[in-house]
């Protein structure tokens, strides 16, 4: 690839796409400044990014509540369009993803945003404490019912996806590990009247040393946090989520070196996030389908269209992926859902409503036309542009400037043309947050 190819590949596999004139002026700075941009841009005078939701005060009105839901989903969306950090914005996504920790679910706004915020904190950081703090993190509770396991009635449900989830992987721990998780982790609350906050309460709490992942003495948090994070099946298990997130479909051979990369820098995410780009530049990977909102934030980013809350989020739900509503424990489904006929139907309709809001004397409206200027005087001269068809990109107005390629080709990404995308194999276990197994349900 030329410096041009890999620097559009990283905005949009690594980021959330690009605006007019910007692949230019990244190409300028060369394929090694931009991967360090997007995986220390600290480094690079890019500093912390206030929150998306600064400044707003929610009422707990049930009236209010939906209209308040909308403006919460639209800051979201507005600040992955504009971020300047788009990387951490990635990989916040993708914990999002992870941990699928759904409002719909919770039920109350500051937490669920307080939940999002600590992913966003720790998106390139250490996924030890990201761990620590999800498992005591009041969504989370909420989520998988730890805020109503006592040491009388110890509640699995985050035991066995802390393993099967979000740390080891399925296969790598027993049922006698999950009720060991189950009984150290309790004692935490949610204190409703005071505002969401979370608190231990010693009587709830069952202190009797377990066995967990064969280390002796865990009765709490940290205990199971540091065996489950320390397990050797940890740094492949997240090694090869996140690789397939970014890449596709990766073989094992590389799976083991990103997780010796990961493994070797104490599990900071920011060294393995580089090495997945690298390999990703140097040919690893494969095709990607690109799921509704890296896609939408994509064109939005692209065309500087700005829809109101209401019809972004219908688009979004037309296309079946709306931010902060994961289907289920397993998260947001993969390929095989984005390609479905009515999935895939709610993508053109998404394309020309956001075509319709792309403002007349945008960037992308206005380099369309000059475009079409050019081939318009290389057809008058006698020649034809792009092997002989005429008319691309015509009739530009409303329409957004008809792309050179149809809007749908955005959909499936090649390697070295792909933009950012999520995908899961078809094979992952899926299960409604309600309808979690109950205490000794389940399977290792």
């Amino acid at each position: 690839m030329t410096t041009r190819d890999e620097v559009a590949w990283l905005a949009r596999r690594a980021g959330w796409g690009l605006r007019p004139g910007e692949l230019d002026a990244l190409t300028e700075l060369g394929t090694e400044a931009v991967i360090d941009m997007l995986v220390a841009p600290d480094d690079h005078g890019i500093g912390p990014e206030a929150s998306p939701w600064d400044g707003v005060e929610y009422v707990d009105d049930p009236q209010q509540r939906p209209g308040q839901v909308l403006d919460t989903i639209e800051r979201w969306v507005t600040h992955l369009v504009t971020t300047e950090r788009p990387f951490e914005n990635s990989l916040s996504w993708f914990w999002h993803d992870h941990f699928a920790v759904s409002y719909a679910v919770v039920q109350h706004l500051p937490a669920m945003i307080d939940h999002l915020e600590l992913l966003r904190r720790h998106a390139l950081g250490d996924f030890r404490q990201l761990i620590r703090e999800v498992s005591t993190d009041a969504a989370m509770l909420i989520f998988l019912d730890g805020a109503t396991s006592t040491g009388e009635a110890p509640n699995e449900n985050y035991g066995r996806e802390l393993l099967e989830l979000y740390t080891t992987g399925v296969g790598n721990y027993t049922e006698d590990d999950v009720q060991a998780a189950a009984v150290a982790l309790t004692g935490y609350v949610v204190q409703r009247r005071r505002g969401f906050t979370v608190a231990f309460v010693p009587p709830r709490h069952d202190d009797t040393p377990q066995t967990f992942l064969g280390v002796n003495g865990v009765n709490d948090v940290d205990g199971v946090v540091d065996a489950a994070v320390s397990h050797p099946a940890t740094p492949g298990f997240i090694a090869g989520k996140v690789a397939r997130h970014y890449l596709g479909s990766v073989d094992h051979g590389l799976i083991d070196r990103f997780a010796t990369t990961f493994a070797d820098h104490d599990l900071t995410i920011a060294p393995l996030g580089r090495a997945v780009l690298e390999a990703g530049l140097d040919g690893a990977g494969g095709p990607l389908v690109m799921a509704p909102v890296p896609w939408t934030v994509q064109i939005l980013r692209a065309t500087g269209a700005t829809p109101p809350p209401r019809p972004l989020i219908d688009l979004l739900g037309l296309m079946g992926q709306v931010p902060g509503n994961p289907p289920s424990v397993g998260g947001f489904p993969g390929a095989t859902t984005w390609l479905a006929s009515s999935a895939t139907a709610g993508r053109f309709t998404a394309a020309g409503g956001i075509a319709r809001m792309t403002p007349d004397d945008g960037a992308a409206p206005v380099a369309c036309a000059a475009l079409a200027a050019v081939e318009a005087e290389v057809h008058r001269r006698g020649r034809w542009c792009g092997g002989g068809r005429r008319g691309r990109c015509r009739g530009v107005g409303h329409t957004a400037a008809r792309q050179r390629r149809p809007v749908a080709h955005l959909v499936v990404h090649h390697h070295h043309h792909a933009a950012g995308g999520h995908h899961h194999h078809d094979g992952r276990r899926r299960r409604r947050p309600g309808a979690l197994r109950r205490p000794g349900a389940g399977r290792s």
